[in-house]
């Protein structure tokens, strides 16, 4: 086992709902099924949005349902996010040089490099990479063991996809990033912002982006300017890392049934 990753939660404080449902209970599920079936996890990963309006209240509801959670926790910056109340409620989370919540972990067979991407400025939900994040990043990748592979996570992508409103607001870096990531390419790339379960390549490297936990984006490849938002089952991602590559499964929070044997047909 590896680790699981989580995004866009889009808290808000308390019991409050967002776009008719609850970012608590649903996370709650979330944590609920990690407990039951995938309790070897090594780690917890949640790519950014963790709360939608960036308050402090909604980053202590957040800490108060993973509390349950046995393995590390790790939490990355989304555009809807503010560092500052972060920070207040989750002190002891990693930081680099000027404050940007970035950091390295390992798991079995792999190490883990998480990237800020979060601009910070109210009602900018670009993502953008300063030249301290890319220093960073340059410096993580040098220190990477050649002998595992890398895999690199980012709340934004750096590419369209062909949906019109989220590529908007897309990383606009994605040159810088992509010259810093000629020194060692990742293996993969995790992503979240979409609020869409898409893989492929990102001009070689592989992707993966996960379902958000609170509310699924709609799938709409014609032009609009607003954002339309569809109710769906959110899931989780689960990484396995193995001496034969990397794989990305994911499972549903509330739509999987029980499981039964083809012998009863």
């Amino acid at each position: 086992m590896s680790f699981i990753q989580i995004t866009d939660t889009h808290f808000v404080p308390g019991d409050a709902l967002l776009y008719g449902t609850s970012p608590k209970k649903r996370l709650a599920q979330a944590v609920d099924l990690i407990r039951r079936f995938h309790g070897d996890a090594e780690a917890v990963l949640l790519t950014g949005d963790l709360a939608h309006h960036g308050e402090e209240g909604a980053y202590e509801t957040l800490k108060e349902v993973l509390a349950p959670l046995d393995m590390p926790v790790f939490l990355m910056m989304g555009n809807h996010d503010s560092r500052a109340p972060f920070r207040k409620v989750f002190p002891d989370m990693p930081e680099s040089d000027g404050g940007f919540v970035q950091f390295a972990f390992d798991v079995a067979g792999a190490r883990v490099i998480c990237l800020d991407s979060l601009n910070d400025e109210p009602g900018d939900h670009e993502g953008r990479l300063c030249d301290k994040r890319l220093s960073w990043l340059d410096r993580e990748l040098g220190k990477a063991p050649s002998d595992k592979p890398v895999i690199l996570a980012v709340h934004h992508p750096p590419f369209d996809l062909g949906i019109p409103a989220m590529d908007k607001i897309k990383l606009r870096d994605g040159a810088a990033l992509f010259e810093v990531l000629q020194k060692r390419r990742p293996d993969q790339m995790l992503f979240g912002h979409v609020h869409r379960p898409i893989a492929g390549h990102w001009r070689g490297i592989p992707f993966y982006l996960q379902r958000a936990v609170n509310h699924q984006v709609y799938l709409n490849f014609e032009a609009r300017d607003e954002v339309e938002f569809v109710e769906e089952n959110p899931d989780i991602g689960i990484v396995r890392v193995s001496e034969d590559g990397i794989q990305v499964f994911t499972r549903s929070v509330g739509g999987e049934g029980e499981p039964y044997s083809h012998d009863e047909e």
